[in-house]
């Protein structure tokens, strides 16, 4: 046998022995263990039942969420999704998350388990290696979504189904140990998915979008109808597979994601901004728009050079005058001289307040159960969970209260504020104007053995004011933890959500009334409750009133709080002059010391003896008869 027919033989035999090892492999849904980091690790695999190696196979690597693992969520792709239908010559592996949390970067180099899935399919099966594709739902969408930028020359696209990103913080790249590349969305297309109805997930996906579109990223973002926290059918996502082949659509379509107008203004004129994003496949020189402001309306022209995915800032037209109230539309009408393949449109609400209205200015939040009183603005961080809403389930008077919360049991959003703003206000039309309001607050204890040492999370609220109509803001009055809480205890080492959630009973109010006679002179004041997250806190604000100072028959609180602190032999607490107060004194363990009557004396001070009470934390009762609040007074011999 001369040495070529020789060489011909072996590698047939070579191709012949390769073959029959791949029709070996198992077929349909199946699933296997991999050691993986020291760990046996299961991946859970289909594989079309017509596999041929004659042919080249689509992968996707699947991640799937909280709670779940890699059985049910190959189950649910396979089964209830028929995505091997959906997804011709396609091979699905799905590997099992590193813990129950389904984070896939639990541990540093647990990630790498994406790698190890592609390696065991191009080991095993014949896969187009221009045509691998890395999904994940929730929780494993984040992961798809990080991974997926860190390494995109290994990917077609991403496809990810309510990427889980937790929270706006988070989105941002302010947590240190989580971050995402989105310099790279520029290099890979993307496609995401989610829910409308799903509204935790909506502002984190949104600031992720903007900085990939900043990045000029290949994105695009389906927000489905009346979906929750899910993936969607494929039906709904049917143009996933086209995107990835060419993420661009036909002609000439531009995206305006974000206009930017002031929710607020006080002077004229003003010049709105917006961010668009070029996603069809013609370069733009030219887009025609047309603005629209209470029925007046106004065309620009906007001219320049804009790749596909590229973006751009663009100045609208300034305007000169306005309505105190103003919807401000913006409509893209043409590109380059033609009707753009996908609508897009913009509207922004508009304040204008050239005067600031005459005190006194109530919020009592009787008005409607879901909109703020006439002329009150948010200024929100972005996390729905956390802003300032309506609750017409608690109330210090009437039905309703505005109310928000936090806790250590959803995102990271600690340093956030959430930002109630009041109108904008002529403090001259009243002579020594206060700020009075009712809070209710509480916030979380966790003790040993949940934490090593005892630690509190508290929010704290700051009250600001602003003499420029919102452009500067001083600081007035600030409160956190027990000196903010209306609760004899904090609530002490909640293990779930629901066990942040509280309600406060009539004694669980205190009333506040802050002197703002130094800015008495101020045409254009605006009041700010700034509620800033410290991940732990549930508040409610009833009864705002800025003006004059209030009738007799009101609740008043003037009080100062307790000095010397820490105490000694003696305390003393301040009052109304000549009022009887009501002093209780419990210690930490919530058992009550000392109950006593006192009468103010003509400065309201009213002196108690502790000489009596050990070194250490106690909490102060102090009621007044109209107005009631707790202290927390240190004794230290």
């Amino acid at each position: 046998m001369n040495s070529l027919r020789y060489a011909a033989l072996v590698a047939c035999m070579i191709l012949s022995s390769s073959l029959q090892s791949h029709a070996a492999l198992k077929q349909g849904s199946f699933d296997t263990t991999i050691t993986f980091m020291g760990k046996s690790r299961m991946l859970s695999c289909y594989v079309p039942t017509n596999y041929a190696d004659t042919n080249k196979y689509r992968l996707m690597v699947c991640l799937h969420g909280l709670g779940d693992n890699s059985q049910n969520y190959r189950n649910a792709l396979i089964t209830s999704l028929a995505w091997n239908t959906n997804f011709p010559k396609t091979i699905f592996i799905c590997p099992e998350a590193s813990t129950t949390t389904a984070d896939y970067y639990d541990t540093v180099g647990s990630e790498q388990i994406v790698q190890k899935c592609m390696d065991f399919a191009m080991s095993n099966y014949h896969i187009d290696t221009a045509n691998i594709i890395l999904q994940g739902f929730s929780l494993g969408g984040r992961a798809a979504l990080r991974y997926g930028l860190d390494h995109y020359t290994q990917f077609k696209g991403l496809l990810l189904n309510t990427p889980a990103i937790q929270g706006v913080k988070n989105a941002l790249n302010d947590q240190p140990t989580y971050q995402y590349t989105y310099a790279n969305a520029a290099h890979i297309p993307i496609y995401i998915t989610h829910g409308e109805a799903d509204i935790l997930y909506e502002p984190p996906i949104d600031t992720a979008l903007k900085l990939m579109i900043l990045s000029d990223g290949k994105v695009r973002y389906n927000d489905i109808p009346k979906m929750g926290h899910t993936i969607p059918t494929y039906s709904r996502m049917s143009d996933a597979i086209s995107f990835f082949d060419t993420a661009a659509r036909t002609g000439s379509a531009l995206e305006i994601f974000e206009l930017d107008a002031p929710t607020r203004t006080c002077a004229l004129p003003i010049t709105p901004t917006m961010l668009v994003h070029n996603i069809g496949s013609d370069t733009i020189r030219e887009i025609k728009f047309s603005t629209n402001t209470n029925s007046q309306p106004n065309t620009y022209t906007w001219d320049g050079v804009l790749l596909p995915f590229q973006h751009a800032i663009v100045s609208l037209p300034t305007l000169t005058s306005l309505s105190p109230s103003n919807m401000f539309t913006v409509q893209v009408t043409t590109i380059n001289g033609v009707t753009p393949v996908v609508p897009s449109t913009k509207s922004n609400m508009i304040e204008y307040d050239a005067h600031g209205t005459s005190l006194p200015v109530v919020a009592d939040f009787e008005s409607s159960s879901t909109d703020l009183p006439q002329g009150w603005i948010l200024e929100q961080a972005g996390d729905v969970y956390s802003a300032w809403s309506i609750d017409s389930t608690v109330a210090k008077s009437g039905t309703n209260s505005l109310n928000a919360f936090n806790t250590i049991w959803i995102f990271d959003n600690q340093g956030r504020a959430e930002g109630l703003l009041s109108p904008v206000m002529d403090m001259t039309t009243t002579s020594s104007p206060q700020l009075s309001f009712d809070v209710s607050f509480n916030y979380d204890q966790y003790t040993p053995p949940y934490v090593k040492d005892t630690v509190n999370f508290t929010d704290t609220l700051d009250i600001l004011i602003s003499t420029d109509c919102g452009a500067t803001f001083t600081s007035v009055w600030r409160k956190s933890g027990a000196d903010l809480a209306t609760f004899a205890e904090p609530v002490m080492n909640p293990l779930s959500l629901q066990a942040d959630f509280f309600t406060p009973d009539d004694t669980n109010w205190r009333h506040y009334t802050i002197d703002l006679s130094h800015y008495a002179s101020a045409t254009d004041a605006t009041i700010k409750f700034n509620y800033i997250s410290g991940l732990g806190g549930l508040i409610w604000l009833d009864n705002i009133r800025i003006g004059t100072a209030l009738a007799v028959n009101e609740p008043v609180a003037t009080h100062d709080g307790i000095y010397p602190n820490p105490a000694n032999d003696h305390a003393t607490v301040i009052g109304q002059p000549g009022s009887i107060i009501h002093v209780e004194i419990s210690d930490i363990a919530g058992h009550r010391v000392s109950s006593t009557d006192c009468v103010a004396n003509a400065s309201g001070a009213v002196m108690l003896d502790t000489h009596a009470l050990a070194t250490g934390v106690y909490l102060m009762r102090i009621d007044s008869g109209n107005a009631m609040h707790f202290e927390k007074l240190v004794i230290d011999r």
